[in-house]
């Protein structure tokens, strides 16, 4: 626990370094309010910096902030923000103005995100928990060869070519796909599975080959992701470096940041912030993560957020995140119920 005057002290020092990217003296401290003298927040900002919450450069520095600073302002100092009433209402008009396009959604919730932030945002598109199957087509190709072409309710396409045990024409292939699309509409794969229904050699063949279509899908734990912003970072001092930068920009190109954060994020609950060298990967660890879900639990989400510098705005990301998700998850609502 840290005393009223360091958590004072530790917040100013958060909030300086965040605009201006220096490290911060007890002069500058002294001057934000605190009727103490120098020398005191010096001793002050020495045990900060003993108990991990601070670090200073060189010698002759002031001190920036830590990862353990940084979350300790973010769970005890920052307090509970929220984006004006203002910036909601302009938000949701933009949304308004779009239509009803979910893709259209997911670009322009970057593109808010991006703009508003100045950092890098993330968006994808919402995912249903469990694909349900819609309807099937079975289009004769050979005697021993057909196209399956399955349809997902989520407006997905699926293909696959078949080689058929025995040899079939395109009436018995049709019969068997208008059978199976009425059997089977509306269903997940594990529905299919369990369903129990007598089938003919060819309509077995054919759910051999759809349910693993399916669970595939459901497999795949995030979408093609919207990525807007890149261009910020090239006014960030951290990623001044252009070997450092190239760095970064192979990260998003890889999608290794998305397969790392988005598994846990969609089971997870509310925002989620990493922090520093709490990232996993090397090259993210002077950055910061805040990344959160949007949808309806248990049936369809996505995930959007924010990556950048350590020396992040977190009192204006967070809050922004969180509108964004709160927004595209009554959408989402709207769509699918």
């Amino acid at each position: 626990m840290l005393t009223q005057r360091r958590e004072r002290i530790l917040k100013i020092v958060v909030g300086e370094y965040i605009s201006t990217g220096l490290p911060v003296s007890s002069d500058v401290v002294a001057r934000r309010g605190l009727e103490v003298s120098p020398a005191t927040i010096r001793n002050e900002m020495m045990e900060l910096e003993e108990e991990g919450y601070l670090t200073q450069p060189h010698t002759s520095a002031g001190r920036t902030p830590t990862d353990k600073g940084y979350r300790h302002y973010i769970e005890s100092l920052m307090g509970d923000i929220r984006l004006s009433l203002v910036e909601q209402r302009l938000i949701r008009h933009q949304f308004h103005q779009v239509g009803g396009e979910i893709e259209q959604w997911t670009r322009l919730a970057a593109a808010i995100l991006s703009r508003m932030l100045r950092n890098v945002a993330i968006v994808t598109l919402p995912k249903p928990f469990e694909s349900r199957f819609k309807h099937l087509e079975l289009v004769s190709l050979q005697d021993f060869l057909a196209l399956l072409v399955l349809v997902l309710r989520e407006a997905k396409l699926r293909q696959q070519v078949l080689t058929l045990e025995e040899a079939s024409s395109q009436e018995e292939l049709s019969t068997a796909a208008k059978r199976l699309t009425t059997a089977f509409g509306g269903l997940t794969s594990s529905e299919i599975s369990t369903k129990g229904l007598a089938l003919s050699s060819l309509e077995n063949q054919v759910v051999q080959a759809v349910v693993p279509i399916m669970q595939s899908e459901e497999e795949e734990v995030y979408e093609e992701p919207c990525v807007d912003g890149l261009r910020h970072i090239l006014s960030q001092p951290e990623f001044a470096s252009s070997g450092r930068l190239a760095q970064i920009v192979e990260v998003f190109e890889q999608k290794s940041l998305l397969k790392s954060l988005l598994p846990q994020v969609l089971t997870g609950e509310g925002v989620q912030v990493t922090i520093g060298r709490e990232n996993k990967q090397d090259v993210m660890q002077d950055c910061s993560v805040i990344i959160t879900r949007y949808g309806i639990p248990g049936e369809v989400g996505g995930a959007l957020g924010v990556m950048g510098p350590t020396r992040m705005q977190y009192n204006r990301a967070i809050p922004t995140v969180c509108f964004l998700s709160s927004l595209m998850s009554e959408m989402v609502n709207e769509v699918y119920r």
